[in-house]
């Protein structure tokens, strides 16, 4: 009776097993939509509200299409992504068939922010001009149109930013707005921004403004709190830092309104300056649900108050300190630009900043100087003066390490690593360096040609020397687009001449671009320069001549040794003998590398008869 009962359970458990397999299959031979369509539906709004466009995930099936297009969900992303303040402008720049009534609706059932300056801006951005009839316009001008009254009929040819939305959208959203301002009385041709700038004294000077904008401090409430006033979102574009070019603050002069929608920077200032003024502003918006306020203005804030710092630090810190507890906040960015804005007064406003930084974000002042030296480090600001690398690098902790993580950041010897295209197109921007000449050469004084720092801005460096090498060999007629690509090429050239006469180590990773480099007094400096003197052996080699280096005040600092001569010669050894000859190289370099093999192993053997004679 056991053997029996064993042997039943022997065969469920084999039976077990195989349908488990099957499943098991069959399971994995799905496609991965089912698995997709077996979610409840809530995750799946949740999969969407993370997604900057749900569309492509519409076409999976027809469950995730129907999850998509709901308009409930629609209205939920919208005010997940956008926030409630500007959902509704941007359903409405969407258009369709994006946005329809019931969309619409869901988002004013979902407390989505609808202004009087709303329906205002709508009713200017609401439908299309007949380009026929400029058209017509333009072919009966007899005389040639001023570039003002051109770009005026230019702009009128572009689609404003709710021309593409249905009647019925339209006339319901202005059905809300009556019902909620003023009936038949709202100023559909108002405008309540120009409204804000009169009221907050914007045509008045700062001293004056301070006064008038007080007077007017219960009517600009009103605007806020029975009228919903908000400014149109910010123009979303990439972060523009400040420069050692930059002359003035970022100034936009764009006619207004503007097409596309957004709020001009020159009417964001209007707000900015409002609440430098009159900080509970920001409050009696949050009040009124816009939350976003703080986002939508902080850079204009603090570069206002930056760019007007002074050496009463208790009192500039103070400042800080006011717009941080409303919610603005000093950044990384923002701190590298005041540091950019005052580099003519660091001795004697450096130290005071530095000071004010760490006490308004409450860290170190060693981590506000490693901030600062990452934020001076990004290629983006096209830093210049060696100066204010000098002042960092020589208050920060461990500069060298700093220095070397912050370059690493920012992949600076990224293009070592770069594939050209099928076409073989090689960017332009691969042939420049990313900073200022005066840059390299006081990273190159400050940590010695032997440093970690100098060994990988030299990666950079050389990357950039090949790549133009090659950039000129695969267009030989190649045409400069301006006079100032010519002169940073030629900065290049000495920079890298600089760094390889002061014996700056070539990194065995730059071989895969020196197997390709078409000039021979490139592949030159490192077989018969650098690699003859590693594993001393002599070569008539003849090194280019250096340009005038600029004379830099630059304090020395010490710094860790990169490797030893025998860890760099066993690398570059392993490296050029054992180097794929399947892959692309030039004949020079082919050329080049038996002349090295043969003098390494020539040196070798009389190295070994000296030994065995002495």
């Amino acid at each position: 009776m056991t053997a029996c009962k064993t042997d039943l359970k022997l065969k469920h458990n084999k039976e077990f097993t195989t349908t488990m397999e099957t499943n098991s299959e069959y399971i994995f031979a799905m496609p991965a939509r089912n698995y997709l369509d077996g979610l409840a539906p809530e995750i799946k709004v949740e999969i969407i509200f993370h997604l900057s466009n749900p569309t492509p995930l519409a076409r999976c099936s027809h469950a995730w299409y129907a999850a998509v297009n709901s308009p409930a969900t629609k209205a939920r992303w919208l005010t997940y992504r956008y926030g409630k303040t500007h959902a509704l402008f941007h359903a409405v720049k969407m258009g369709e068939p994006f946005i329809n009534v019931d969309v619409v609706e869901c988002l004013f059932a979902q407390k989505a922010h609808l202004s009087r300056y709303f329906i205002q801006r709508l009713m200017l951005g609401f439908g299309k001009y007949d380009s026929r009839l400029i058209d017509l316009k333009l072919a009966h001008t007899r005389r040639p149109l001023d570039p003002v009254r051109n770009k005026l009929i230019q702009n009128k040819i572009r689609s404003p930013w709710a021309s593409n939305l249905s009647f019925d959208v339209f006339s319901r959203i202005l059905k809300e707005g009556h019902d909620r301002f003023d009936g038949n009385d709202i100023p559909v041709r108002g405008n309540d921004m120009e409204s804000f700038y009169y009221l907050s004294a914007g045509p008045l000077v700062i001293s004056e403004e301070r006064k008038k904008l007080k007077d007017n401090i219960n009517e600009i409430e009103r605007l806020i709190t029975t009228f919903r006033f908000a400014p149109f979102p910010p123009r979303p574009k990439i972060r523009r830092h400040i420069t050692e070019s930059t002359e003035s603050h970022s100034v936009n002069y764009d006619d207004y309104p503007p097409t596309d929608g957004y709020e001009n920077v020159r009417q964001l200032n209007v707000i900015a300056r409002a609440i430098l003024i009159h900080p509970d502003l920001v409050n009696v918006w949050k009040q009124n649900g816009y939350h976003e306020i703080v986002d939508d203005i902080n850079d204009l804030v603090m570069e206002s108050v930056l760019s007007n710092f002074n050496l009463n630090l208790d009192q500039s810190i103070q400042r800080l300190i006011d717009l941080h507890s409303v919610g603005f906040r000093l950044t990384d960015e923002m701190m590298g630009d005041a540091l950019i804005l005052f580099a003519k007064r660091l001795n004697d406003i450096g130290g005071v900043l530095i000071n004010a930084f760490a006490i308004v974000r409450g860290i170190t002042k060693n981590n506000i100087l490693s901030i600062c030296l990452r934020e001076l480090l990004n290629p983006g600001r096209k830093l210049e003066r060696y100066k204010l690398l000098e002042f960092i690098l020589n208050r920060v902790d461990n500069p060298e390490e700093t220095a070397y993580r912050a370059l690493q950041s920012y992949n600076i010897g990224n293009s070592v690593n770069f594939h050209p295209s099928r076409n073989g197109s090689i960017p332009q921007a691969l042939t420049l360096l990313k900073y200022g000449h005066k840059v390299y050469y006081c990273m190159l004084a400050k940590f010695g040609a032997d440093s970690r720092i100098a060994t990988y801005l030299m990666n950079e460096i050389t990357a950039a020397r090949i790549w133009k090498a090659k950039l000129h060999e695969s267009n030989r007629s190649l045409v400069l687009s301006s006079a100032s690509i010519d002169i940073l090429w030629q900065e290049s050239n000495t920079v890298f001449n600089a760094y390889y006469n002061a014996g700056v180590h070539f990194e065995p990773q730059l071989l895969s671009l020196f197997k390709t480099c078409p000039e021979e007094a490139v592949i030159a400096c490192l077989f018969e320069g650098y690699l003859a003197k590693l594993f001393e052996y002599r070569v008539g080699f003849q090194p280019s001549r250096v340009d005038e280096i600029p004379s830099l005040r630059v304090i020395p600092l010490s710094h860790r040794k990169r490797k030893t001569t025998h860890e760099a010669r066993m690398e570059w050894w392993h490296a050029i003998r054992y180097c794929n000859l399947n892959d692309e190289m030039t004949t020079k370099f082919g050329r080049q590398r038996e002349k090295f093999l043969q003098n390494v192993c020539g040196a070798s053997s009389a190295s070994s008869k000296r030994r065995r004679l002495g």
